[in-house]
């Protein structure tokens, strides 16, 4: 009778201890919903990932439109991307670790990189023009890196898991309604440039987001300011 009434006193600990642990972890993350810049941020990922995505949705289709298969079959465009991406990681954190740098700066300038990088895509038409512009999508997009960092700055080391298990959640609803999307105005115009452009619009509006932070910070600081000064 003892042995059966401590195994179910550790049971009742347990059971407590997971509901306390499931709790806390719910309504954490609940309440990041209420941070105005992570919700920005959140805006931005739904937008941000499904450019990126159309490229390689896009790219043989073009390379085939401008008769570039035997160049592309030497060395592939979208492998072009892949490689400069995978240095683009690295070089991108090594520079946001630099003390004079913010890492804020770094990773809107990746951003405007990116989206025109994707502007001008669909205006080349050779294929030393388009490895160029792949590079720098490849290069830009390493800002990927960066976003545990960004992520960090908004929410604070304690929600960090949270927060970045929801700004990858929408950045994968955002990888999956691109390419489909971008399949639908090809469809109503039959050229692949408008893709390029409606999709790069979209993600000028999650770089609208993205603004939302610096901004909110300059009326804090100014804000602080005037309030010092009444002082």
């Amino acid at each position: 009778a003892f042995g059966v009434l401590k195994t179910a006193g550790r049971l009742t600990v347990r059971v407590r201890k997971g509901f306390r642990d499931w709790y806390s972890g719910y309504f954490g993350a609940a309440s990041l919903f209420t941070n105005r810049m992570f919700v920005a941020f959140i805006f931005w990922a739904l937008f941000a990932y499904s450019s990126f995505v159309i490229p390689f949705i896009h790219l043989p289709e073009i390379v085939n439109l401008y008769n570039l298969s035997e160049q592309n079959d030497v060395f592939p465009l979208t492998s072009i991307i892949a490689i400069v991406h995978i240095f683009a990681k690295v070089i991108l954190g090594v520079v946001a670790d630099l003390p004079c740098i913010s890492v804020w700066n770094v990773f809107l300038m990746a951003n405007f990189t990116l989206v025109l990088s994707i502007f001008i895509l669909p205006l080349m038409h050779t294929y030393a023009g388009l490895a160029v512009i792949c590079a720098l999508i490849g290069f830009s997009s390493g800002y990927f890196s960066l976003m545990p960092v960004v992520t960090e700055d908004l929410v604070g080391i304690e929600h960090l898991a949270n927060a970045y298990g929801i700004i990858i959640c929408a950045n994968g609803i955002s990888a999956l309604l691109g390419p489909p999307f971008a399949g639908w105005i090809y469809d109503i115009t039959e050229k692949y440039d408008f893709s390029f452009y409606i999709c790069g619009l979209l993600y000028m509006v999650g770089i609208l987001f993205l603004l939302v932070q610096p901004c909110i910070q300059m009326i804090e600081q100014s804000r602080k300011k005037y309030m010092d000064g009444a002082h």
